[in-house]
């Protein structure tokens, strides 16, 4: 009785103290800072006063509480990839087994050049059964270069523990016939599945397919050698197809498709008399190959709202027809062969939010110059102009016009076009400039107006760009220092740069969460740890590539591991370091990999 009135005294001083120091941290602060370690030392004390330290087992049942606890705090917050070699590992794959996680999102990546999936399924399995009854993602990928080979029976049995998984992903995966298959088998238990992705697959038999619950289906994606599955896929289920195999049989592909008539995004490519007038879409992606008549099909689709053609070339026929598309909120077109007259039709899509326009063939900048004076209501705008530069008048009466352009992509020779971008569109929340050809050398020099008010921008990218003038380097940093507001950057090709410019960059923009910086050279030192360390609590993303070393991998995970868990060393042939947050994706290949332009 007297221990537990002391205990009562203590946690009265406890929550005493406690409350002082709350008052003490009046400042506001974000749920994400709070960490066990800056909790008052009355409060930890005041909990091991309830444990025997003398016996190993209680400490070590009291830290596997601890740990039960953080696991029930994170439920479902970050998801799980495991490698094929840490479920073949014994140790690991025990930990995994018997911990107390839980997640709803799982991708084994079999990129094992020596241990064999097949051979060693049991483990998959072991996997799958403790954790598969909560998972609404499932991904099997092999990216290793090699594929990966499963009997059906094994898939099967890996299907049926995930009852409940709503996207299925398979990627680089064989599913290996066996003879005499149980076609009666009933189908599976996924009834709650939407969504399918078979990337780069081989399946040469529909067993597993013929056992999909119908009308579950509402995306699929499909890359594969043969078209066979698609007659196993239930009437009328698909909602989204992407369709990116090379030629196949025509008449096949247009039985299935004739089958699935409540497809609303539809791309494909190579394909030159597929028929689809069957269909309402909203989303249409078509490519280069694809030989259709293009102003038929936009006649058959009334009700598009996003047309992505940014591989074919319109001419004026084209270009008339998808004016016509009241409801169109997104074109992405190649303008080469449409004529000023026409381009006037422009005006008619009243609903347009986003504009990307190509051109290689300027003819004195008609169409831009037409454009410039269109009162357009559009949002994002993005021009490939890759031989001549833009002419400066061109922007200047624009920002009369675009009142509510927010993102501007630019694909140019000039470099200086982005301070007259900034100069004349203040309200820009984006700006992307990428150099005319890949790599390439700007044809002039960036000059700075040091009087831009840029507070309003929040992202600011430049790539492409193999420049070795130290003048435009210089240019960059200081028009990235006049954006005060920036939460994302991304440079390319930054010359002579320095620790001391690192640190202005951070010092500069205390909203700062994604960085990637992309050096000739930079010297990696004490002064860039200690740099990194003082922002771990804001960034999410830091890449810099273009180093002249890098410490160990050992050294980096113990320096970075505790705030940053993903750390990636030198992942291509330069000397490259990249540190992420849980669930953090790689932004900046969105800049470097955009396979439009």
């Amino acid at each position: 009785m007297e221990e537990t009135t002391t205990k009562r005294q203590k946690l009265s001083s406890v929550e005493y103290n406690a409350e002082d120091k709350s008052n003490e941290m009046s400042q506001p602060f974000e749920l994400q800072e709070i960490h066990i370690l800056n909790l008052p030392n009355e409060i930890l004390l005041y909990i091991f006063n309830y444990v025997n330290i003398s016996s190993r087992k209680v400490v070590s049942e009291v830290c596997r509480k601890f740990y039960e606890l953080i696991c029930i705090v994170e439920r479902d917050c970050h998801p799980l990839e495991l490698s094929f070699q840490q479920i073949y590992n014994e140790d690991v794959r025990i930990s995994i087994i018997n911990s107390s996680r839980e997640f709803n999102e799982l991708t084994i990546n079999h990129y094992s050049q020596s241990t064999s999936i097949l051979e060693n399924i049991k483990y998959v399995n072991d996997v799958t059964q403790k954790f598969g009854a909560r998972l609404r993602k499932f991904e099997l990928v092999s990216d290793g270069g090699r594929v990966s080979t499963l009997k059906e029976s094994q898939l099967i049995k890996i299907l049926s523990s995930i009852p409940n998984v709503e996207v299925l992903v398979l990627n680089n995966i064989v599913v290996k016939s066996e003879q005499n298959p149980d076609d009666n088998i009933a189908e599976f238990n996924l009834h709650k599945l939407k969504e399918l992705t078979i990337d780069e697959c081989y399946l040469n038999s529909l067993i597993i397919f013929k056992r999909i619950p119908k009308d579950t289906l509402r995306k699929l994606t499909c890359y594969l050698n043969s078209l066979t599955i698609f007659k196993r896929i239930p009437k009328d289920t698909l909602r989204k197809l992407t369709f990116t195999s090379d030629p196949v049989d025509q008449m096949q592909f247009q039985q299935f498709l004739n089958q699935q008539r409540n497809i609303k995004k539809f791309e494909l490519f190579d394909m030159t008399e597929v028929k689809f007038n069957h269909l309402k879409l909203e989303h249409l992606k078509i490519s280069q190959n694809c030989l259709m008549n293009i102003p038929e099909v936009l006649q058959q689709q009334p009700k598009l709202l996003h047309l992505d053609s940014a591989t074919t070339l319109f001419n004026d026929e084209a270009f008339a027809a998808m004016c016509e598309l009241k409801n169109l909120e997104i074109a992405k077109i190649i303008i080469d062969e449409v004529s000023g007259n026409v381009f006037q039709f422009l005006r008619q899509l009243v609903n347009l939010k986003e504009l990307r326009l190509e051109s290689y063939c300027c003819e004195e900048w008609k169409n831009l110059r037409e454009l410039s004076v269109m009162p357009l209501n559009i949002e994002k705008l993005t021009l490939l102009y890759c031989d001549e530069r833009i002419p400066d008048e061109i922007f200047i009466q624009s920002s009369q016009n675009l009142r509510k352009l927010k993102h501007i992509e630019i694909v140019n020779i000039s470099i200086q076009i982005i301070n007259t971008i900034l100069q004349y569109f203040p309200n820009l929340e984006s700006i992307y400039f990428g150099f005319g050809y890949i790599y390439g050398v700007p044809d002039d020099e960036l000059i700075i107006n040091e009087q831009l008010n840029c507070e309003n921008l929040k992202q600011f990218v430049v790539v492409n760009i193999d420049d070795d003038l130290e003048e435009n380097s210089r240019s960059l940093l200081k028009l990235v220092s006049l954006c005060p507001n920036l939460e994302r950057i991304m440079l390319s090709q930054l010359c002579q740069t320095v620790n001391e410019d690192l640190q202005q960059i951070l010092n500069d923009h205390p909203k700062l969460t994604h960085l990637s910086l992309e050096f000739t050279h930079f010297q990696f030192e004490n002064e860039t740890i200690e740099l990194i360390r003082s922002t771990r609590k804001r960034l999410q993303l830091i890449r810099l590539a273009g180093l002249s070393s890098l410490p160990s991998r050992l050294i980096l995970e113990e320096l970075f591991e505790a705030d940053f868990p993903y750390i990636n060393d030198n992942p291509s042939s330069s000397i490259e370091l990249i540190l992420k947050k849980r669930n953090i994706t790689d932004w900046y290949l969105n800049f470097k990999d955009m396979d439009s332009y």
